[in-house]
């Protein structure tokens, strides 16, 4: 079972990746010009944490980060739909 500290830190890994892959989502679809290496970049970091997280939530079934996971899910579609 995961720690609580742990479990925190993830959760805040989550939602500042999350936030950081919207922003980016929104400026790549307002500038076409942007270049796209920061939105391969998150997607990638984005993969890489849904990866931590399907092991970490079949360890601890922790709601917070069942929660945390359908969140990144969720982006992930969205980014990989984006543009």
């Amino acid at each position: 079972m995961a720690s609580e500290d742990y479990i925190e830190e993830c959760l805040y890994r989550v939602q500042n990746l999350i936030d950081r892959a919207l922003t980016e989502l929104m400026e790549v679809k307002m500038i076409r010009e942007n270049d796209p290496t920061e939105y391969a970049f998150i997607q990638k970091e984005l993969g890489d944490l849904q990866g931590e997280f399907d092991q970490l939530v079949t360890e601890d079934q922790d709601p917070r980060l069942e929660e945390a996971q359908k969140r990144l899910n969720e982006v992930r579609e969205i980014m990989e739909k984006g543009i």
